[in-house]
């Protein structure tokens, strides 16, 4: 037990020089507590289902492979609730059948997918795959970058073919998991009675759902078992599903023999979605975060639509960091409030070109409605006096709200240098605590821009 406490504060240790330090603090602070170490397993007791949940969906594998990298062999980090301890005090079958058993995600349905142009082929075909099992595609490869929905894809299939059929036998897995067990199984005492259950567990599958696949590589032991259970499953007909990062053909440290396989069926890539599509995701992901989906702009989706490009996931997490921190603090959503919401996610080039220049776009065009003037009489050299005071309060709320740099608010005015913008900030700065009309002014533009 000390031994393996020691190993979950160096895999912490390590851990915490990657994250930011409040969000190290929120998960891991009061996951200090072992419950119990048992062959290659450290379980580890948490607070809440909610730290628990997010560990497992995004930190599980870099700790596991931290703790493995510490101790040099294979260790496996479990985090349980305490009211969960007492179904651990059951026997535990260190057999691969109960180690890696993994239930499918109730909520990735086909009816929670959005589909566009980027993955409808993949999500016809999954559906086609569900709906008739073992009769069309043999395997189904999805391949597609991290964050697309190959993943989702995959367990709708899963939880479709449940739903309709309920006696089948679904057996979901990742790649590494796969890898994990058939090590397990030939690593402990037990070895023959473990090796038979590792093989009931995959070749009594008639749905086998393989997440991953990619982390096979440069494990030649590993590719031949599942080599093997490919054969023995495909060779009665039973359905095969396949995620990766890659198409068969593009994974170079694979059995060529089971590359052939991969192919044998439908293989079907999932895009980059475009900008409709990231869109309708950030609609149908808002409706399960907040009441009325309608609180927040549509311009404010936008901004996060044009940001996060390349991943659901990162797009997704976006836009729940963004709610969750209006809804935590019972602030408007605001584009301030996106700004500083998103702060921390967006690298300053990429902060300054999607999100600040939309935004002080917005707080020119409000000074300049206010004032009656145009948002050209803002940027232009003139130094007409309604000019000059309308240009220095848009300076001084960007400035003070925003913080960007000097030279960044001197391109959106006209290319005005440092020194200008900053005596421009000063001067509203010092007339905002000796002028009732200029305090008047902020406070009716400021609830304007907030609106």
């Amino acid at each position: 037990m000390e031994q393996g406490m020691k190993l979950w504060e160096q895999t912490l240790d390590a851990l915490r020089q990657e994250l930011d330090e409040t969000d190290f603090s929120v998960l891991f602070s009061e996951a200090n507590k072992i419950y119990k170490v048992e062959d290659n397993f450290i379980y580890i007791i948490v607070p809440n289902a909610l730290t628990k949940f997010r560990i497992e969906k995004f930190y599980i594998n870099k700790l596991n492979e931290i703790a493995s990298s510490l101790s040099g062999s294979l260790v496996k980090l479990k985090f349980i609730l305490k009211d969960e301890i007492e179904e651990l005090e059951k026997p535990l079958n260190t057999g691969a059948e109960d180690v890696n058993k993994r239930p499918l995600r109730a909520e990735y349905t086909f009816n929670n997918f959005v589909t566009g142009e980027s993955n409808r082929f993949a999500f016809l075909s999954a559906m086609k795959v569900a709906e008739t099992p073992e009769a069309l595609y043999n395997p189904l490869y999805i391949f597609g970058d991290v964050g697309l929905g190959k993943t989702h894809l995959m367990m709708a299939i899963g939880n479709y073919v449940l739903d309709n059929r309920p006696e089948t036998n679904v057996v979901y897995t990742s790649a590494q998991e796969f890898a994990e067990d058939y090590f397990l199984a030939t690593s402990t005492r037990k070895g023959k009675e473990n090796i038979e259950q590792f093989y009931r567990k995959y070749r009594d599958a008639e749905v086998l759902l393989v997440d991953d696949i990619q982390f096979l590589e440069n494990k030649p032991s590993t590719q031949e078992e599942f080599f093997k259970v490919f054969e023995h499953l495909h060779g009665i007909n039973k359905q095969i599903v396949i995620t990766s990062d890659r198409s068969a053909n593009e994974l170079k440290n694979m059995m060529a023999r089971l590359k052939s396989r991969f192919n044998w069926g439908l293989s079907v890539d999932i895009k980059i979605p475009d900008k409709p599509l990231r869109l309708n995701i950030l609609k149908r992901k808002l409706s399960f975060l907040i009441e009325n989906p309608k609180d927040v702009p549509v311009e404010i989706l936008e901004i996060i639509a044009d940001h996060f490009t390349n991943n659901i996931r990162d797009l997704e997490g976006a836009l729940r960091r963004y709610v969750t921190y209006c809804v935590s603090l019972n602030i408007p959503f605001t584009m301030e409030n996106l700004y500083v919401a998103l702060e921390r996610l967006i690298p300053e080039s990429e902060e300054e070109k999607n999100i600040s220049g939309k935004i002080f776009e917005n707080i020119k065009r409000e000074v300049a409605a206010y004032y009656k003037i145009s948002v050209a009489d803002l940027e232009s050299p003139s130094r007409k006096q309604v000019f000059t005071y309308a240009r220095q309060m848009a300076i001084y709320i960007i400035k003070k709200h925003y913080n960007p740099s000097l030279k960044l608010i001197g391109e959106f005015f006209g290319n005005r240098d440092h020194a200008t913008v900053s005596h421009s900030f000063d001067k509203i700065k010092n007339l905002l605590r000796t002028n009732s009309l200029v305090k008047n002014d902020y406070d009716i533009l400021m609830k304007k821009i907030k609106k």
